[in-house]
């Protein structure tokens, strides 16, 4: 796997290797060749090898070059400028180093399962014209590393040029999607390196490296460009960042079906009872669900100011995810095969709404993400019970694979807006203080800013329709003695 540069010191990364959540503890292993679910990596590896011979293959091939030098042409296309370290050193700099720091976390989970790649597996050579054959066979393909090095540049550069967050953030999705077209990773390589860069997006967010060189960039773009960071923010657009869900005439759809029914024998065991347990979401219950991740006990009462932030966090990515569903109308599996779920008394209620993306899927995987940042030494395990959820749609029959992938993907996606929103910096601020108060054993102080009195950010949709002001949560009441966010 050739670079066009090198990018192994220390001083061009924002993590330490030992400061990365381990994604080998995170994730789930990679698919076995044997199991059910390693029918969708099949269909997308002949998916692959039909594209080679176009215009998007060539592509494909061009973009197998790792490294800064890739990067900063690759996203220059989506910028509409020239990004280079001699005219652009400040955006150069921040590519570097997010892209750097993104690859290394696939690191632990390559060196953990050393996955067989699809061109070895299948007796074939990659696709890829700078991939090097023989470095790559003794390189585990799960997960890939070129993937989460393109994926942390999208999210970076999202959040810097939120006006262009789409185009940027297409272009990184489509980066990865090269690696299944080349023949150099499974789909499931990739599905999952997109899941670490955003944990590593998340953790380099409260590092001093990244918010020096971040102002830097923003400076200089905006200089070049001569332009202003939008007053008011607004969500990226699922249709146009991902593709649309999977279509029961696709191929595709067997993958679905696996995950479906292998969730479906889950649910007489202890995991599909918890998986019951993760379809209730109000704060109270999110609260619960990470307080062993924490290692404190996070309430209203104990924990105000992180208990502030999962309030606003949940209802943000409910606001988003709420909204996205509205994009497409995908039948949930209860409703397409006409069969019962874990959860009979939600069925009624859930009958006429769409399944792509899963909001329950965004929702834990925004908030695993958003108390990364707050507690980076617990995220691992965090990160771990966030993915869960996820899982656990597909274990109660309400949502297919695809939408959990599609939830998580676009959760990392509103995260990049979220830190734009003066309000929610401030949350994680004193999030982060209460818990490092809390931890060191010192007395807890009272954040610096109630939620209320906070800047806010107005938020709009697809069509410039007022979502929210995030001075005040909405879609929160009272249920008995719990604060609930609305169902959806």
């Amino acid at each position: 796997m050739k670079e066009c540069d090198s990018d192994t010191a220390q001083d061009t990364v924002y993590l330490a290797q030992d400061s990365h959540a381990d994604a080998g503890k995170y994730l789930p292993a990679p698919p076995d060749t044997a199991s059910l679910a390693f029918v969708d990596d099949f269909q997308q590896w002949i998916w692959g090898k039909s594209m080679r011979n176009t215009e998007r293959g060539r592509q494909a091939s061009w973009e197998s070059l790792n490294g800064t030098v890739r990067m900063c042409t690759v996203f220059s296309e989506a910028l509409g400028i020239t990004i280079s370290q001699q005219t652009t050193p400040a955006l150069w700099q921040l590519i570097r180093r997010a892209g750097n720091t993104g690859s290394r976390s696939t690191k632990a989970p390559k060196q953990k399962y050393m996955r067989q790649r699809p061109f070895d597996r299948m007796n074939e050579y990659t696709w890829g014209e700078f991939d090097d054959y023989d470095d790559l066979k003794g390189n585990g393909s799960y997960p890939s590393a070129h993937t989460a090095r393109s994926w942390t540049v999208a999210l970076t550069l999202a959040q810097l040029v939120p006006e262009l967050q789409d185009t940027i953030l297409r272009r990184g999705f489509e980066y990865g999607q090269s690696r299944v077209i080349v023949g150099a990773h499974w789909q499931s390589d990739v599905d999952a390196a997109r899941l670490t860069a955003s944990a590593t997006f998340a953790l380099i967010q409260q590092t001093e490296e990244f918010q020096k060189d971040f102002a830097a960039a923003s400076k200089e773009y905006r200089q070049l460009t001569n332009t202003s960071a939008p007053e008011d923010i607004t969500w990226p657009s699922l249709k146009r960042v991902l593709d649309a869900p999977i279509d029961t005439a696709s191929v595709r759809y067997y993958g679905d079906m696996a995950h479906y029914w292998m969730g479906k024998g889950e649910r007489g065991t202890e995991r599909g009872k918890q998986a019951i347990e993760d379809a209730e979401y109000t704060i109270d219950v999110f609260a619960h669900m990470f307080t062993p991740c924490a290692g404190i006990t996070l309430s209203e009462e104990g924990t105000p100011a992180i208990y502030a932030l999962i309030s606003t966090a949940v209802d943000q990515f409910l606001t988003a995810g709420s909204t996205m569903k509205n994009v497409y109308f995908r039948k949930p599996p209860f409703v397409q095969l006409g069969e019962p779920t874990a959860i009979p008394e939600e069925e009624a209620a859930n009958v006429g709404k769409s399944s792509y993306p899963s909001a329950h899927a965004m929702m834990a995987w925004g908030l695993a993400l958003s108390l990364s940042e707050v507690m980076p030494d617990s995220a691992t395990t965090i990160l771990k019970r966030g993915y869960e959820v996820g899982r656990s749609r597909v274990i109660v029959g309400y949502h297919y694979a695809s939408d959990v992938q599609a939830g998580r993907v676009m959760a990392s996606c509103v995260l990049a807006q979220m830190n734009n929103m003066p309000s929610f910096v401030q949350l994680i601020a004193n999030a982060r203080q209460e818990y490092l108060q809390l931890t060191s054993g010192e007395t807890a102080i009272s954040p610096q800013n109630s939620p209320s009195e906070t800047p806010s950010a107005r938020i709009y949709d697809m069509q410039g329709r007022l979502l929210n002001d995030t001075s005040t949560p909405k879609g929160v009441y009272i249920k008995g003695d719990k604060k609930v966010i609305g169902k959806y």
